[in-house]
């Protein structure tokens, strides 16, 4: 089968009646082409037969699991393919849904009548004739099985169906881009954040760090102070003990306590330089 495009309308029509064409002294038969009949999906309530524009639905329908919403943006689909027209699992807008094709198929056969029919004679026309097709019955639609055994019917479905997978396939790819484009924005948000509370951690780490050094030394300086302090005070305390420790004859009370003193004496002295 050999596709034929010709621009001249006379050619065609005088082709047409002749139904034959002589090529290279071989004569072809030749019928009208007609391409299958494009079906109008709104894209909104996915109603067929009218476009979004036409609409007259309030609501928005999701093509994927049929529920109506007042906004689609703010829609949560659930995934579960559901077709409003038949029920069955695909989406709505799936040119493979049976009623799709039912439809495409009665409007096929529609239009196919409609073509079949020839313009009227000039002469007709020159005898002011009014030629009006409601008033001759139409020929009787073509039988449906001869267009399910056209093969360029069927290939030409297959080409749609797999367009429109194409077409869903890509459709899902740009949503999944889309959410790994935001992860990938949420994901650098949360870094800088985390950047941040490091850095802040890392500044307070070396204000204490200076805190216990100024401490340390401040330590040390009292420390200093209170033991230059402290052993002469001990040593005159002690020194105050020993001088008590005497009766009204000047007898010691107590032999060991002077001894006892000296050594408590010495060992804070070791104590104090670290010995």
């Amino acid at each position: 089968m050999v596709k034929l495009e010709l621009t001249s309308s006379s050619s065609i029509d005088e082709l047409l009646n002749k139904k034959r064409i002589i090529v290279n002294y071989i004569s072809y038969d030749i019928i009208e082409y007609l391409a299958p009949a494009n079906v109008l999906i709104c894209s909104k309530c996915m109603a067929l037969g009218h476009f979004k524009k036409q609409c007259t639905q309030v609501k928005e329908t999701c093509c994927t699991c049929g529920e109506q919403v007042d906004d689609m943006k703010n829609h949560i689909c659930s995934k579960i393919e559901k077709c409003v027209h038949c029920d069955q699992n695909h989406k709505s807008s799936s040119l493979k849904c049976p009623v799709v094709k039912s439809f495409r198929t009665e409007l096929t056969r529609k239009i196919l009548p409609l073509n079949n029919h020839s313009t009227p004679d000039t002469n007709l026309m020159n005898k002011n004739i009014i030629f009006n097709l409601t008033n001759f019955p139409p020929p009787p639609p073509p039988k449906s099985s001869t267009l399910s055994i056209n093969p360029m019917m069927v290939k030409l479905d297959e080409l749609i169906n797999k367009l429109s997978e194409v077409k869903n396939h890509l459709a899902n790819l740009e949503a999944k881009h889309d959410k790994f484009e935001q992860f990938i924005l949420e994901k650098n948000c949360n870094d800088e954040i985390v950047t941040k509370k490091i850095n802040d951690i890392f500044n307070n780490h070396m204000d204490l760090k200076k805190n216990v050094v100024q401490q340390s030394l401040y330590i040390d300086r009292h420390e200093n102070l209170f033991c230059k302090l402290l052993i002469p005070m001990f040593e005159d305390l002690f020194s105050f003990i020993v001088a008590q420790n005497c009766d009204k004859r000047g007898n010691p009370l107590d032999v060991d306590l002077k001894c006892k003193l000296n050594r408590y004496l010495v060992q804070m002295k070791k104590a104090i330089e670290g010995k």
